[in-house]
């Protein structure tokens, strides 16, 4: 048992939602992506109390305070002092609140010499009750495909279509496959705006759900027959081309189009420059592209979106880790 531990946990992108009819019994489901940049880094402390420090996201300090909390609470552990140092930028499509809530969890057992299952601390935060990727990403790191909720079948399972804020007392859902990414670039970029959240996020689940089954059908068998076997075979031409059809499906569709011109603008500034599989993350606004290497397109998505009012670009790779423990020097 130490005094103090860090911990880092990665962003992860989400790339759509695979099942939102439910008539099989199931919902939700999908596949993303975790990576080495951005990332979430956490340092705690062993403390009497919980005390949070979250200086770059004031209004997150409440939430990440309830999580621990919990987490003391039901393991039977004085308190924590909490410091957050980096963090992904929130209501960006990242997952940047599964990687604090969920992080700290681990930390705060790490500190007192108990090791916790992302999932384990999920179901106690209340992250994971729509879409698996991001605990998968903390625990595993890699591409993950889940297999989303038992759908109206009594306890445990969802009663309706909703984002994981409002799935209360409903569990991480199964890890089907986790699958090594290949050594790719991945560039991200963040043009100006924010995905949906809180309210809005719930509103517009309703409003576009239940959606058609063939939609469902048909992004399966391009997951199935198309991108995990180019996936496997690191095909990065069939890859991209299985990702831009899965985003042409489903939910997706209806996440995009709640965005602005600026975004389908940058998805064809992207795709003209080089960038495959060029895509959006969860809600937006932000967006990807993966290539061999993409040093030059990462400097022309910067210029791009300085003329259009700014943003960020990060070149990164896949994390196939998942969490990192830092122990003190």
């Amino acid at each position: 048992m130490t005094e103090l531990i860090g911990i880092q946990t990665p962003a992860r992108l989400h790339f759509g939602l695979l099942d939102l009819n439910g008539g099989l019994g199931r919902i939700d489901g999908g596949i993303g992506l975790a990576l080495e940049e951005p990332r979430t880094l956490i340092v705690v402390v062993q403390s009497a109390a919980v005390e949070v420090d979250c200086p770059m996201d004031r209004p997150m300090e409440a939430r990440l305070r309830a999580a621990a909390q919990v987490v003391c609470e039901s393991f039977g552990f004085p308190g924590a002092s909490i410091s957050v140092h980096e963090r992904a930028r929130p209501h960006a499509g990242l997952g940047s609140a599964s990687q604090l809530l969920v992080g700290a969890g681990i930390a705060i057992c790490a500190l007192y010499g108990r090791k916790a299952l992302a999932s384990e601390i999920a179901a106690l935060v209340g992250r994971g009750g729509t879409s698996g990727i991001g605990v998968g990403a903390i625990e595993t790191g890699g591409f993950i495909l889940d297999g989303g909720h038992r759908f109206r079948r009594g306890h445990g399972s969802k009663d309706g279509y909703s984002p994981s804020s409002a799935s209360v007392g409903v569990p991480p859902p199964p890890v089907l496959a986790r699958y090594d990414f290949p050594d790719w670039d991945v560039l991200i970029v963040i043009p100006s705006g924010e995905g949906a959240s809180g309210e809005r996020e719930r509103d517009l689940f309703k409003e576009a759900c239940p959606i058609a089954a063939r939609d469902v059908e048909k992004m399966a068998r391009i997951l199935l027959v198309q991108m995990l076997p180019a996936l496997m075979e690191a095909d990065l031409p069939a890859f991209g081309a299985a990702m831009e059809a899965y985003q042409s499906y489903g939910f997706k569709r209806f996440e995009r189009k709640t965005q602005g011109p600026l975004i389908a603008e940058c998805i064809d500034f992207l795709r003209l420059n080089g960038g495959e599989g060029v895509g959006m993350s969860s809600w937006g606004p932000s967006l990807y592209a993966f290539g061999h290497d993409l040093s030059d397109l990462r400097t022309k998505a910067g210029e791009w979106l300085f003329e259009r009012g700014g943003g960020t670009v990060i070149r990164t790779k896949a994390n196939n880790q998942g969490y990192r423990l830092i122990a003190p020097s």
